[in-house]
């Protein structure tokens, strides 16, 4: 009278789009740029690296949304760098 119901083999598990892994962050300079999108006004924080210091400063000098310097990142923490901490103390002056 009611339909059968088909039983799922174990071949056939879920389809889809497999996890994506995890971000393996590699020694270099690392910033987060706060991006906007203004078609549905949410806000992404984006991980940039860079592997010199001109790199970074030109990113930041550039880039017209707001920048966050995390640091150099050496495996285990993100160390501070004199010369870019200087570098957005004077461009926070202007």
């Amino acid at each position: 009278m009611g339909r059968k119901k088909k039983e799922k083999s174990d071949d056939k598990k879920k389809m889809g789009r497999p996890p994506t892994k995890p971000v393996v962050k590699r020694p270099a300079y690392y910033v987060t740029v706060k991006v906007s999108n203004s078609m549905n006004y949410q806000k992404t924080n984006v991980l940039i690296s860079k592997d010199t210091i001109p790199e970074i400063k030109q990113l930041i000098a550039r880039s017209p949304q707001a920048v966050e310097f995390l640091g150099y990142w050496n495996g285990k923490s993100y160390e501070t760098v004199p010369e870019i901490v200087d570098f957005l103390k004077a461009r926070n002056k202007k």
